[in-house]
């Protein structure tokens, strides 16, 4: 049977083994978790753009559709043939630059939300990566553990004998 002394270094050393290897499991799941925050915020981030991009392609398109108006009116106001001619033909140039301006406000909009879309997927896959990093460390910790719980073992039941110089 073991010694007192060696049997507590032993208990000790496997006693500090789980504690070491818990901690790092429970780093690595704080890891995760963090990540997850992180990127539901980008989530949420990302469906906002898309919506700021609506709003603008919107305000872009009402603002086209002002201009070919006002253009209409003014053209009729000082007695051209709104109908005919130049004034349809600057109006029609007003609605095409409006309506290619909108769709430019909306892929801004769908861009900046694949962008922030992409950074979340980056940083859940870093959390899983800690995690996962957090297991096999916590597996190297334990297998460290249980050699230095063997070789003290080892020292206790077969010891050698003192060499002579």
């Amino acid at each position: 049977m073991a010694d007192l002394m060696t049997m507590t270094a032993m208990g000790a050393t496997a006693l500090g083994t789980v504690m070491s290897a818990s901690g790092t499991i429970a780093g690595g799941q704080a890891a995760q978790t963090s990540a997850n925050f992180k990127a539901a915020q980008l989530d949420q981030n990302a469906a906002g753009a898309i919506a700021s991009g609506q709003r603008t392609m919107f305000d872009t398109q009402t603002k086209a559709r002002l201009a070919g108006s006002t253009a209409t009116a003014r053209a009729g106001a000082s007695g051209v043939n709104a109908g005919t001619g130049s004034a349809v033909a600057d109006v029609g140039q007003i609605a095409k630059r409006g309506s290619y301006l909108a769709a430019t406000d909306l892929w801004r909009g769908e861009n900046t939300a694949t962008g922030l879309e992409n950074e979340a997927a980056g940083i859940r896959y870093s959390g899983n990566a800690a995690e996962e990093g957090a297991d096999l460390s916590a597996a190297g910790t334990i297998a460290g553990g249980a050699g230095s719980m063997a070789q003290m073992y080892g020292r206790y039941a077969y010891p050698q004998p003192p060499r002579s110089g």
